[in-house]
């Protein structure tokens, strides 16, 4: 019986894939498979630790993993003592299990973010297991790799961000299609997990897209109406419902007026418009047909180029049929959404990794040298530039005079030498000197692709190590915020203005809760804590009522600033 991956391979209709992935690559087989885990490894876990909470998904985020350790709230997400109800609170838990146990070890919110390399990890393992099973031995390993080449994932993977888990629950509902067919019961578990990962990371719209693509699978192919298929989503519904279900009726059970704000307005109500207003969130035109291109480069072209090289094998190859599938239902939401962030677009990549990999093999080898060479000057370049800056500032205690870089990082930065960072960032560039040499010096499959993501990952080890800590002076509240000179007396703190990342980071570093002047108006507050923009913040409070004793800024941030005001009747 010939199978569909036989089919999909016939001399006849497209590059035989056995021949891509042939013992005698120079990587990609035996004992190669070491570079790639230290390749993946290092692009993973490197940019995870070392700095604070950054605006303005990662303040937040650690405001509700601080106060479920604080206060105990673990069922309603509290951000600075008030409830937050945009996302379930899956990754916060995780986080808060993870300053839990390493505490002592890592900082709060560097353990916190280790969440986001636990889920990536995973995520790795699920596409290379779905691409491994589509495409055959020995092109697993490159699904991950395609991944990790992508523009968009670098920063946020390295983000305290549910759409990381989110990511996550794509790549396990992959690696679920992609066995359901031969192993129902292990498929319908992955599948299921995929959905409840995705529910409890983000809400409704991630098992929403999977499980509309799972019902048009066999509605546009045979191969999928089968009854194995069937008693795949049948142990998939069974398997997420305890997640779809514990969290959302204790939240109704508890307090029935935040899960209707949870479940109506963030879900529901950011998807069609109705609660998107004013959120900085709304769609404008053409956004994602400007955002896609980037954000997906370079595995989308080679999806496409993929999807064209294998055109007469949709209709026979399963695999073929589930990622472009999920990848056009996920485009026509996120087209479809009012409220629009070029984050939304990370559950994407899945599909569009798996589905680029025979193609990333077997590109010809004209392009793969060109890739290459392009790679070479596109990143060592920058990478050099990050090493001059940094030699330096060791040199002379001070940041280099670079106009073209002082204007977004603060030119008043005080270096230290870290020996850590250094010895991290020396064996980070002597490995990727290496890895490109060897990927150039070949003829092998994907070189161009292991130069491109090898350059990327030196570049951002390097910012990671030997500029995080200019990076993070200009970006962290803790300097600022801990330099308020709070007076020892007073009733309460209200604040205008200040958003909730600021409001969680106030409460992490100075231990400061504020009441909000647009949400609860307290009259007793003899403390008045403004943000807002530099040219017309303080204009509009009434100094004939409030004395201001106070203002600052984070270091390089010359269009927002903090203002303390207290109350003239005192």
């Amino acid at each position: 019986m010939i199978t569909t991956t036989q089919k999909l391979v016939s001399p006849t209709l497209a590059p035989p894939l056995d021949s891509i992935a042939s013992p005698t690559s120079r990587l990609g087989d035996g004992w190669d498979l070491v570079p790639f885990i230290l390749l993946l490894a290092t692009f993973i876990f490197l940019g995870l630790t070392g700095h604070d909470p950054w605006k303005a998904d990662e303040a937040y985020i650690f405001g509700i993993i601080h106060s479920m350790l604080e206060d105990g709230s673990w069922l309603v997400p509290l951000v600075a003592g008030e409830p937050f109800m945009e996302k379930p609170p899956l990754y916060a838990w995780v986080a808060a299990w993870l300053v839990r146990g390493l505490r002592g070890w890592l900082a709060a919110p560097d353990a916190a973010r280790i969440t986001s390399g636990l889920f990536m990890t995973a995520t790795c393992w699920a596409i290379a297991s779905a691409a491994r099973n589509w495409w055959g031995d020995g092109n697993g390993r490159y699904a991950p790799i395609l991944l990790t080449a992508c523009v968009g994932l670098t920063v946020q993977s390295h983000m305290m961000m549910p759409d990381v888990p989110l990511l996550t629950s794509f790549s396990l509902a992959c690696w679920g299609y992609s066995i359901a067919q031969r192993r129902s019961t292990a498929g319908g578990l992955l599948l299921g997990l995929g959905v409840g990962i995705g529910f409890l990371s983000k809400g409704v719209l991630g098992p929403a897209i999977i499980g509309l693509t799972s019902i048009l699978l066999p509605v546009c192919f045979k191969q999928w109406r089968e009854s194995r298929y069937r008693n795949t989503l049948v142990i998939a519904l069974i398997t997420s419902l305890p997640m779809l279900l514990i969290w959302p009726t204790l939240l109704y059970l508890h307090v029935p007026d935040l899960f209707s704000t949870w479940f109506w307005d963030n879900n529901f109500g950011r998807f069609l418009g109705f609660s998107a207003a004013g959120r900085g969130t709304e769609h404008p035109p053409y956004f994602w047909w400007q955002t896609l291109p980037w954000f997906t480069f370079p595995v989308l072209p080679i999806a496409l180029h993929a999807l064209w090289q294998w055109r007469r094998q949709i209709v026979t190859h399963p695999g073929i049929q589930c990622t472009i599938l999920l990848t056009t239902v996920t485009l026509v939401v996120l087209l479809s959404s009012a409220c629009v962030r070029a984050v939304y677009a990370l559950p994407i990549l899945a599909p569009l990794a798996i589905l680029a990999v025979p193609s990333a093999r077997s590109l010809p080898l004209l392009v793969n040298r060109l890739w290459a060479g392009g790679s070479l000057i596109l990143f060592v370049v920058p990478a050099a530039i990050i090493w001059s800056g940094w030699l330096i500032m060791m040199r002379t205690s001070a940041v280099p005079h670079w106009s073209w870089i002082t204007r977004h990082l603060p030119a008043d930065f005080v270096p230290q030498f870290d020996l850590l960072d250094f010895s991290v960032a020396a064996a980070v560039t002597a490995g990727a000197c290496y890895g490109l040499r060897r990927s150039n010096a070949t003829q092998s499959p994907a070189c161009g692709l292991f130069s491109w993501t090898i350059g990327l990952t030196l570049v951002w080890g390097l910012l990671s190590t030997l500029w995080m800590p200019w990076l993070d002076y200009a970006k962290s509240y803790t300097r600022v915020f801990e330099s308020i000179p709070w007076p020892h007396t007073h009733g309460c703190i209200a604040s205008l203005g200040l958003g909730e990342g600021e409001r969680a980071m106030l409460d992490y570093t100075a231990d400061r809760r504020t009441y909000r002047q647009e949400v609860t108006a307290r009259p007793d507050c003899d403390l008045l804590f403004l943000q807002g923009y530099v040219a017309s913040g303080a204009g509009i409070i009434d100094s004939t009522k409030w004395e201001l004793i106070w203002s600052g800024g984070r270091p390089g941030d010359t269009w927002q600033k903090f203002w303390l005001f207290r109350a003239r009747n005192l």
